[in-house]
């Protein structure tokens, strides 16, 4: 597969040198990119426009050319002048305006109340992400938890999994089984094909709606770009990707083909990792924590544990993913585009690297329990592993997500330049389709189970906005949703092919999630200067859990189903102050909330050695009351800001112990379990404050840094909450000059004492050392060559200094010393 991108590759590369160069030229900015759109205009009356590859070919006699392009400087040369190549010089006013989709319509930034930060395709290219999670990570403003390769959980403002809001090309894809713990949904999003994205920190459930507690991950992808004229335009790139941590192979191809009133794009990808080298540099003992020094087999049914052969391999971590993005728009007049969407994400196995490697608890002569972790084993014999503690054994011999499917269907239908009750009218319908398993064998358990989901998420998003006049603007819309879930396990004996069924993780009988909502929101601008925001949201969430299958009455429910009918009313009110020497004051003050779903409330799994969450029909909604203020400051090369926040939450959901039937604990198959479910605490508390520098200095350099601390604690339990993390931000010193991009990047993070840890992570020894989460820092370079118009060159190398270290929460040590290539060619 891999030599076959190769080779479509470079026959990719070779079509532009195939191809005539009679009277051809081609305008370039001074980065050596070239420039789509540019308008030449000879003395004969001929016009013509550039590609995507700013290439024109010039059929004409003409003794003058007048160029012209929005962004540029408006150029006339003669024909003597007229070389191949053209640079055309960027107008100084040209990036001035920036525009964000923060109320799902273009506007600019500096009238959004909320903290934002974006992202921009460049960027993303230059870090060379694995996949998207890590585009958020490379950041050094948003702090993810990976419990496998495979992996990737945003934390925002103490919030994380189901409490913060993912959204790709204006469809949320929350949905019914989003969990509680950590999620890694957004590896299905394909970093190539992403154009933009932009995160709004903070609720934005006037907006959005449930699940954007902590704020919202919002994605937009590749659009189809129509022809100027009636003529075909075709175009595209392809991309060759490597790295040495992993071991990374990827290759991505993408299309794209129009004329003035229907276009196409297409693209298609293919990652291979294998498993994950960490670090070999451990600054003190703790921080030899997570070298992997047993791994198991298995022979004739029977599974042995051996010394691992390269303790900095996390075997097994490795994995595939294939992704494909079609669009199709229709464009039938100025005011109307239609616009069908297919993305289609999937797996192969990922191996649930945490859990592979938990260890069973020692037991003592007196029949106590003590827990230990790899860092306590000294040594291998006999099949088992040697702790300081006594003999144990490898908790599983096999966990592993099955192959990850997502499938959207989407249609869009966007007018704009309307009269009447709206200027511009959104309609977004589609369908997704979702498909997860899991499967676990205990170490020398000849039973394997099996635990299949498959959801069908149909969803509806109606958004419009109007403009009053030059001072009132408004948006409003609906959205509804309808969420179907089935869910079925069972065991196989790995010896016999015996199948047997076995309790499922969600509902036997079936389980549905419906939500309807409204919003209205509205823009004021009370002077050139400042602008005011307002809006509410009324939300109404229905979901039931069937359990009267066979499977499930082995549980002794003291019900047959489970209901639940909540609605909520959100709001919010902000503020935005732009001065005219270079001051901007923010604030917001909103209402989030969160309605349980079919995950929270309907779950039966297990999360740890000896427990068991069992479902809660008694589950509340979490709201959320936050206020934040920022304060930023352009002053010629410099630019600073701090960003401060306080959430108050109430009826916060945390995994805590609980009874069943009137009992504490559960015993299935011959084991005990201690109940665990998701309980309401009362009210919890979160702040925190980030802030940033940029610095431009000697023309070609910026040196810019952030730092991001939050506080979250249980008011009820006084504990603190698992999805806040430790001190963390980045400096950066960034080169650029026309066609050389490059940059030094300083990652930090604190630590937390164990004992300090959320009660749900204490719980998880496995994933800490002894210490706890230990502080930890990195340094890496990246750097791209435009080799010339058809050909780009992308290099770097992460944790230089080859660091062992673990992030907080995560399951798996991080990359260590990690050699980045990417060869990108333009077509």
């Amino acid at each position: 597969m891999f030599k076959a991108y190769i080779n479509l590759f470079f026959a990719l590369l070779l079509f532009p040198v195939l191809s005539t160069y009679a009277q051809k030229v081609t305008f370039v900015n001074e980065n050596g990119e070239g420039i789509r759109g540019v308008l030449i205009t000879t003395d004969q009356g001929q016009n013509y426009l550039t590609n995507p590859l700013g290439v024109v070919h010039l059929n004409d006699n003409a003794n003058q050319y007048v160029i012209t392009h929005i962004n540029y400087d408006k150029l006339i040369l003669s024909t003597t002048e007229l070389t191949p190549t053209v640079v055309l010089k960027e107008k100084v006013n040209a990036l001035n305006e920036v525009v964000i989709g923060a109320n799902k319509w273009e506007e600019e930034k500096k009238e959004v109340p909320q903290q934002i930060v974006e992202f921009d395709k460049k960027s993303i290219e230059l870090n060379q992400p694995m996949t998207s999670a890590d585009i958020l990570s490379q950041s050094g403003e948003i702090f993810v938890q990976k419990s496998q390769l495979g992996g990737g959980s945003p934390m925002i403002r103490g919030f994380a999994a189901n409490q913060v809001l993912l959204v790709v090309d204006g469809v949320r894809m929350n949905n019914a089984i989003y969990r509680n713990g950590n999620l890694q949904s957004i590896i299905t999003i394909d970093p190539n094909t992403i154009e933009k994205a932009e995160v709004l920190f903070g609720p934005a459930s006037v907006m959005y709606g449930s699940d954007a507690l902590g704020g919202v991950m919002d994605f937009h992808t590749i659009q189809p770009q129509f022809s100027e004229n009636d003529e075909l335009l075709f175009f595209g790139e392809a991309k060759l990707s490597g790295n040495t941590a992993a071991k990374e192979r990827s290759g991505h191809l993408q299309i794209n083909l129009s004329k003035n009133k229907w276009a196409y794009f297409g693209a298609v990808s293919n990652t291979v990792f294998d498993d994950l080298s960490s670090g070999k540099n451990a600054p003190t003992d703790a921080y030899t924590f997570g070298w992997k020094t047993f791994t198991t087999y298995q022979n004739d049914h029977q599974d042995f544990v051996k010394a691992n052969s390269d303790i900095y391999s996390q075997t097994p971590s490795g994995y595939q993913q294939w992704n494909t993005l079609q669009k199709l728009a229709f464009r039938p007049n100025k005011h109307l585009e239609m616009m069908y969407t297919f993305s289609f994400s999937n797996s192969s196995n990922i191996p649930r690297y945490d859990r592979l490697t938990e260890l069973n608890d020692v037991i003592q002569e007196d029949g106590s329990k003590v827990g230990v972790t790899m860092e306590e084993i000294i040594d291998i014999q006999n099949n088992q592993l040697i702790t300081s503690s006594g003999l144990t054994t490898p908790k599983f011999a096999e966990w592993y997500y099955g192959p990850q499917l997502w499938m959207m269907n989407n249609f869009r239908m966007k007018w704009k330049e309307l009269d009447g009750i709206a200027n511009g009218l959104s309609i977004i319908a589609g369908h997704q389709k979702i498909e997860e398993s899991r499967y676990q064998r205990k170490f020398d358990d000849k039973d394997k189970l099996s635990d299949q989901v498959g959801l069908d998420l149909f969803h509806l998003n109606i958004d419009a906005n109007k403009q009053l006049n030059n001072e009132w603007e408004i948006f409003y819309g609906v959205e509804g949703t309808m969420n179907f879930v089935a869910s079925n396990a069972h065991t196989t004996n790995i010896e016999t092919g015996e199948q047997k069924a076995a309790i499922p993780r969600y509902a036997g009988g079936g389980s549905e999630m419906h939500t309807y909502a409204a919003y209205f929101t509205t823009k004021k601008r009370w002077t050139e200067h400042l602008t005011m925001t307002a809006g509410l949201r009324y939300s109404q969430t229905l979901l039931n859990a069937d359990y009267s299958d066979a499977v499930s009455q082995s549980l002794q429910l003291p019900y047959q189903d489970v209901s639940q009918n909540v609605g909520s009313l959100t709001g919010s009110l902000g503020l935005a102050y732009h001065s005219n020497n270079g001051w901007q004051l923010n604030t917001q003050i909103s209402k989030g909330f969160k309605a349980p779903n079919i995950d929270d409330v309907a779950k039966v799994y297990n999360p740890a050695k000896d427990d068991l969450v069992v479902p809660n029909s008694n589950l509340k909604p979490t709201d959320v009351y936050s206020v934040d203020i920022t304060i930023q400051k352009s002053y010629r090369n410099l630019q600073f800001g701090m960003t401060t926040f306080y959430s108050r939450l109430h009826n916060a959901m945390v995994r805590q112990e609980g009874t069943f039937n009137g009992k504490d604990s559960l015993i299935i198959d011959g084991e005990q379990y201690a109940v665990l479910m998701l309980q309401n605490t009362g009210t919890a508390d979160i702040a925190g404050i980030s802030s940033f520098v940029k610095y431009q200095f000697m023309q070609y350099f910026e040196l810019g840094g952030n730092v991001t601390y939050t506080y979250g604690k249980d008011l009820q339990n006084n504990t603190s909450l698992r999805h806040v993390p430790p001190v963390f931000g980045q400096t950066k010193l960034a080169f650029k000059k026309k066609r050389w991009v490059a940059n030094a990047v300083f990652d930090f993070s604190g630590g937390i004492a164990f004992e300090d840890l959320a009660p749900s992570e204490q719980g998880k020894p496995y994933l800490y050392s002894k210490n706890g989460s230990l502080s930890w820092w990195t340094l890496g370079v990246n750097s791209s060559y435009r080799i010339n118009n058809y050909l780009q060159v992308i290099g770097g190398v992460d944790n230089l200094f080859d660091l062992n270290y673990r992030t907080y929460s995560s399951g798996i040590n991080a990359p260590g010393r990690n050699f980045k290539l990417t060869v990108k060619g333009w077509f």
